[in-house]
Order: structure tokens, then sequence, then C-alpha cells
């Protein structure tokens, strides 16, 4: 009876081990799942619209932008005045920044200013 056991446990299919999902050993794929994995293709409904005026609208919108990289209008900079002089006064308290400004105006405006707060913009010609 016992070799009766015997030939049947030796017929009897063996469940197979689980593929490796993560690790150097599920990086190693064989030729013939590198041809399986060629072989699928896409889903054709996968990328589509589901809308038709949805897809009028996306494709009007990709026009206009390459309409927009093609017709990017140049400004010529070669003409006009160069760039102004920015000034920064900076320095600890009460060594005389406000009195430089007041006179820098004064000196280019002709005008006086009681009390300097904030940035100042001095326009004058040349």
């Amino acid at each position: 009876m016992s070799a009766i056991k015997l030939a049947d446990m030796e017929q009897q299919p063996h469940k197979a081990h689980r593929a490796r999902q993560s690790g150097s050993s599920a990086k190693k794929i064989s030729k013939s799942e590198i041809n399986k994995q060629d072989k699928k293709k896409p889903n054709p409904k996968a990328f589509g619209f589901a809308s038709s005026v949805k897809a009028k609208r996306s494709m009007m919108r990709t026009a206009e932008k390459e309409q927009r990289r093609l017709n990017i209008p140049t400004i010529d900079r070669s003409y006009g005045e160069p760039p102004p002089y920015v000034v920064v006064v900076q320095g600890p308290p009460q060594v005389g920044k406000s009195l430089l400004i007041k006179c820098l105006i004064k000196h280019y405006t002709k005008l006086k200013v009681p009390e300097v707060r904030g940035p100042v913009t001095v326009v004058s010609g040349k």
C-alpha cells in the first residue's frame, strides 16, 4: 500500500512559486517575457476623448499654442536710452543716509524733501 501512495505523490502536480514583484530577481526577465511585453498593444480607448467638444477644444488650444510659438514678436532693444543707474544707500543708523538722499534730490530736482520714507525714484535729464 505504501508503494501506491508514493506513486500517487510523484504524479501529483505541485503549485508553482509566486512570481517576484520587486528586487533584483524581478528585474531579470527572460527573453520570452520580453517578447510577450512587446506584443502587447496599448488600449486605443484609454487615451481617446470621451467628448467630441473636448477633443475640438484641445485641438484648437494646441494649434493656438503652436501659432503663438511661431509668431513671437521680437522686441528691438538696440535703440533708445541705456538703463538708468541704481544707487543704494545703506549703513548703520545715524550716519547721514537720509541727509545724503535729500542732498541728491535737491541737487538734481531743485526740490526740498522734508522726510525720506521708502524707495525714492529721481528722474533727471542729461
